[in-house]
């Protein structure tokens, strides 16, 4: 576990690797292929591991497996290199006293940060300050914030977090990170002004051009889309925006990234397609825990067709990045 937070702050930078959950043909967890797959992340070039609510599937987890799930993660990519950084989450729907809970937890497996959500309905800045100032106080473990937009008490309509209420969450003494997940591009590029110089801001949705226009604003990371089912893309792709290599950027965002959404993604949806490739790269089964329902066999054919033309443009990156980047 990281002590220092500022120092783990400034580590949050580039690819930030979510961890999608599998499952086994029964529903349980498939910890032997999650184990793999942690495996694979690290020799591929991750080092930042995101247990995050949604992708890791928490909504069809009860609490005690959410906290199996995070302490087997993080002890997995503690014992493959303890430089690891390993980032926790609390459920998506559960009193201020279950986080501080689970922040208690984070710390005594070892966590280096933990995610907080807020899915409760929003009705004053007070009631989420209240929420994240009392988990601040009661860990010294470094916080994220998991910021997307609000389900308003008011009239059900989604709202996005007020730049205000953030400015004073950011305050917070173990508040160092923030996962923007908005998805609007003026909202965003007020947030990183806002929040540039005091946190780590990770950016999510919009794919690897979403991040470039926001990362000469300040946004020092990204979630991982592509590179759940392969981690050795953004591995690839932000040495490549460090290099200013732009036929390899193009090559990403043209070759693999518009392909995989345009023809996969917008068919099906984002975690259950996910899932499906997982399942084409031999790296875990698409089975999912009800009421999620995987892939069915006919569009698995052809979720593993169009993935045959995206394994062609991996495998011409791989040999232009080991050539042109020194990265084999």
């Amino acid at each position: 576990m990281y002590k220092d937070l500022n120092q783990l702050k400034e580590k949050i930078k580039g690819p930030v690797f979510s961890i999608v959950t599998p499952f086994n043909k029964d529903s349980s967890i498939d910890y032997l292929s999650l184990d793999k797959y942690l495996k694979r992340i690290y020799e591929a070039g991750g080092r930042i591991f995101y247990v995050m609510a949604y992708n890791s599937r928490f909504s069809e987890l009860s609490w005690e497996e959410i906290k199996q799930l995070n302490k087997f993660v993080v002890e997995s990519v503690k014992k493959i290199d303890k430089e690891n950084i390993a980032i926790v989450a609390d459920p998506l729907h559960c009193s201020t006293d279950v986080s501080i809970d689970f922040c208690n937890h984070a710390k005594l497996i070892g966590a280096d940060m933990i995610s907080l959500i807020f899915r409760e309905k929003f009705y004053s800045e007070k009631q989420v300050f209240t929420h994240y100032e009392k988990c601040s106080e009661a860990t010294d473990l470094g916080i994220l914030i998991h910021e997307m937009p609000f389900i308003s008490g008011k009239g059900g309509h989604t709202i996005n977090w007020p730049i205000s209420l953030l400015d004073k969450i950011a305050n917070l003494e173990t508040v160092i990170a923030i996962k923007e997940d908005a998805k609007d591009d003026q909202y965003s590029y007020e947030l990183i002004d806002s929040l540039r110089e005091r946190l780590s801001i990770v950016i999510s949705g919009g794919g690897k051009r979403q991040w470039l226009r926001f990362a000469e604003k300040g946004c020092q990371a990204w979630l991982n889309g592509i590179g759940v089912f392969e981690p050795k893309i953004p591995i690839i792709f932000y040495e490549a925006y460090k290099q200013k290599n732009q036929a390899i950027i193009k090559h990403v965002l043209e070759g693999i990234e518009d392909p995989f959404f345009e023809k996969i993604v917008n068919k099906y949806g984002w975690h259950i397609s996910i899932k499906a490739c997982l399942e084409a790269r031999d790296i875990c089964f698409r089975y999912e825990r009800l009421p999620m329902l995987p892939i069915d066999n006919i569009d698995m054919e052809y979720v593993l067709k169009e993935m045959k033309n995206i394994e062609i443009k991996i495998s011409e990156l791989f040999k232009i990045a080991e050539a042109e980047l020194n990265i084999s």
